[in-house]
């Protein structure tokens, strides 16, 4: 009798071409280990630089949907100060405000005076709150994600020469919804994820909320650098 041979299954084919893509340095690990391991590393980082844009439908800061979200940019210090330049669309302007998170304390200020108020911590849209290692980004990656799958080891075309775990999944928006004061979620999100091998560093995350009535998605980059750095944060009277 004539033996047929094994056709291999889809699973060991892709599993063949990422490794002939990823080059003999990346491991192929699984994508909820990978996604583990940054969990912990991003927990263990004194600080970080870090940028949030939003691209597509707006995400309105106001009840009456008159002022939108574009941007935040600053630097993390664990475990809850942050310090950010966030710029906001209004009617026919482009404002900026700057933001400090310092020890549970939060102020922002007036986009048009320049002067400084504070708020309570969780009102707006704090960034502390968004990295914070128990609560924020890493306790997402720890509980928030489903249907993970490695997609492969690419470049980003803004971070050359560098091999990064590409991961895509789901994301529960509940969590972010809160942190983000209602900005981002809550439904069920479509989210990919950029991890570099090695330190595990998340280097992207990007998620994108699906439009209402089949209308524009919202788009939100969230993209991480100078790990390790240390910025120094203080209250606004100090500055």
């Amino acid at each position: 009798m004539r033996v047929t041979p094994r056709q291999p299954t889809l699973v060991a084919f892709l599993t063949i071409l990422l490794a002939a893509c990823a080059g003999p340095s990346v491991p192929l690990l699984p994508p909820q280990e990978i996604v583990e391991r940054s969990a912990e590393a991003m927990s263990s980082l004194p600080g970080f630089h870090f940028l949030i844009e939003r691209t597509g439908a707006p995400a309105f800061l106001s009840e009456e949907q008159s002022i939108s979200l574009r941007r935040v940019e600053g630097d993390f210090v664990a475990p809850d100060r942050a310090r950010a330049a966030v710029r906001v669309i209004a009617p026919g302007a482009v404002l900026d405000v700057q933001a400090i998170s310092l020890d549970g304390r939060y102020w922002e200020t007036n986009p048009f005076s320049g002067s400084w108020q504070e708020y309570p911590a969780e009102q707006g849209f704090n960034p502390a709150l968004l990295f914070a290692p128990e609560t924020g980004i890493p306790a997402m990656l720890r509980s928030d994600l489903s249907q993970l799958t490695l997609a492969g080891v690419v470049e980003l075309e803004d971070l050359p020469g560098v091999d990064l775990y590409e991961i895509e999944g789901r994301l529960d928006g509940g969590r972010i919804s809160t942190l983000s004061y209602g900005l981002i979620g809550p439904g069920v999100i479509d989210v990919k994820l950029w991890i570099e091998p090695g330190t595990f560093y998340l280097q992207r995350m990007m998620m994108q909320e699906p439009g209402g009535d089949g209308g524009e998605s919202t788009v939100w980059s969230v993209d991480l650098w100078d790990f390790g750095e240390v910025a120094e944060i203080r209250p606004p009277d100090e500055r």
